[in-house]
């Protein structure tokens, strides 16, 4: 399952330059400069400080995930649930739950997050991630379904259930919420490359091209560029293929050397 490991940030103050900065402002500058052991300090402070700064507690959380202090972490994401209402809280704990063999566990806890935010379409469509690794497909594609009711312009929910009909070749093979996902996620780099991945399924491939190329011109990716390869294999332009592929290779072995 994967985490929501996106910081939330502080509102930058308009007013006097004279207000003194917080502990989590002065975090969200570590972060932004990569220095993020004086980042956990700053948080740990403002936690200190401000026992109710949800925010402030669930970036501490995934940045003791970094580095692999998941008991930590899953302490901090459990205060933040009991404290209130934190929708990113629940879905990163649900996810260590599932990293720890707790399935039964991550379950109840994110039907508990359908319940608190009934218009969120995020803990259906991780609910049907469980449900489709648990051989369950009926139950995943009504969860799926239940994303979508849940919050109609969710593109990541068109595109989860593009994906799984894709890869279950259901009727449509996902091009029609795929379409739609592209629509809602245009900067998304990895949601290109994971609808040009079900273009590519459904033989569509000059369309999947053009979804790797969308996807590369925002964030290049290795990932991204091998199965642009692929595709051009697929159309036949094997020299184009091969030129990518030679760079592909040396870039590959030049962070390996490193």
């Amino acid at each position: 399952m994967a985490r929501i490991f996106i910081l939330l940030t502080v509102i930058a103050c308009s007013a006097s330059t004279a207000i003194a900065e917080t502990p989590f402002q002065a975090a969200q500058k570590y972060i932004e400069s990569d220095q993020i052991t004086e980042a956990r300090r700053a948080l740990a402070s403002e936690l200190r400080l401000r026992p109710d700064n949800l925010e402030a507690r669930y970036n501490l959380a995934i940045l003791l995930e970094q580095i692999n202090h998941s008991s930590e972490a899953q302490t901090l994401y459990e205060t933040n649930i009991s404290t209130g209402r934190h929708l990113p809280s629940m879905i990163n704990l649900a996810a260590l739950l599932q990293d720890k063999g707790q399935l039964n566990e991550a379950v109840r806890l994110l039907e508990s997050a359908t319940e608190q935010f009934k218009h969120e379409a995020t803990p259906w469509y991780l609910l049907a991630r469980l449900a489709e690794k648990r051989g369950n497909n009926i139950e995943a594609i009504q969860l799926l379904q239940n994303a979508l009711k849940a919050d109609p312009l969710n593109g990541f929910a068109y595109l989860h259930y593009a994906d799984y009909q894709s890869r279950h070749h259901m009727k449509g093979f996902g091009l029609k919420y795929g379409d739609r996902a592209s629509r809602l996620l245009s900067t998304c780099a990895p949601c290109w490359r994971t609808y040009g991945d079900i273009l590519h399924r459904a033989k569509k491939d000059d369309d999947a091209l053009v979804a790797y190329q969308r996807s590369l011109a925002i964030d290049p990716d290795d990932k991204t560029r091998q199965q642009l390869v692929i595709t051009l294999r697929a159309l036949g332009q094997n020299e184009r293929a091969n030129l990518i592929q030679r760079g592909l290779d040396a870039h590959i072995k030049h962070q390996t050397d490193k």
